[in-house]
């Protein structure tokens, strides 16, 4: 435990620690609930993302043997990403990403060059990607939060643990200091009025012995 001056100057620093102390803990025990919804909502979305990402994968099985035909372009130069666009959400007083869309760099091609299904596939292809990508920036924001709420919980295990109790047991070591020194300087107050009437009496009494 840190060093402390006991004075009553400590005491009234101490005593307006604890009010602020204890004034914000609410406000991080309100945060950490938050974070925690928050961080489980999150879980619970990536996973039903991922859920619908493997359907997806599962049903794109059925165009595997298309996928193998020899094409005069190459098929995947359709998929290439040209951006990924995120927007910001604030929760709990932290910036975290969202996912709001993707586009696809535009490539031309024959129809009539082209086998029907293509269309169909890319679209297909691109809906993958896309769920994808989204599922990146949903880990992104779990992380975020994830990390947010860790730092939280800190604060408020230093709080409730830590600086808290030390403030409390800072008070009340000083009240006893200074009732100890108030104590004492009664006594000390009464000694010298016991002395003081002692040598009064005395001194009568040498002046009557003396008359």
């Amino acid at each position: 435990m840190a060093q402390i001056k006991l004075n009553k100057t400590e005491l009234k620093n101490q005593k307006n620690l604890l009010d602020q102390l204890t004034k914000y803990l609410p406000t991080l025990q309100l945060k950490k609930q938050q974070l925690q919804a928050e961080v489980e909502t999150s879980r619970a979305q990536i996973q039903r993302a991922e859920e619908d990402l493997a359907t997806r994968r599962s049903a794109l099985a059925k165009w595997s043997t298309l996928f193998s035909q020899r094409l005069t372009v190459d098929m995947f130069d359709y998929l290439e990403i040209e951006s990924v666009t995120r927007d910001k959400e604030n929760i709990a007083g932290i910036d975290v990403p969202v996912f709001t869309g993707i586009s696809f760099r535009t490539r031309p091609y024959s129809f009539f060059v082209m086998p029907v299904w293509l269309d169909r596939a890319l679209k297909e292809l691109r809906q993958l990607i896309a769920l994808r990508e989204k599922i990146k920036v949903m880990r992104e924001k779990q992380a975020l939060l994830a990390e947010e709420l860790r730092q939280t919980n800190i604060k408020v295990n230093l709080f409730e643990k830590r600086m808290i109790p030390d403030c409390r047991e800072n008070i009340r070591r000083i009240k006893i200091f200074l009732g100890d020194q108030e104590i004492a300087a009664i006594c000390n107050a009464k000694i010298a009025k016991d002395k003081l009437k002692r040598k009064d009496s005395s001194e009568r009494r040498e002046e009557v012995a003396a008359a």
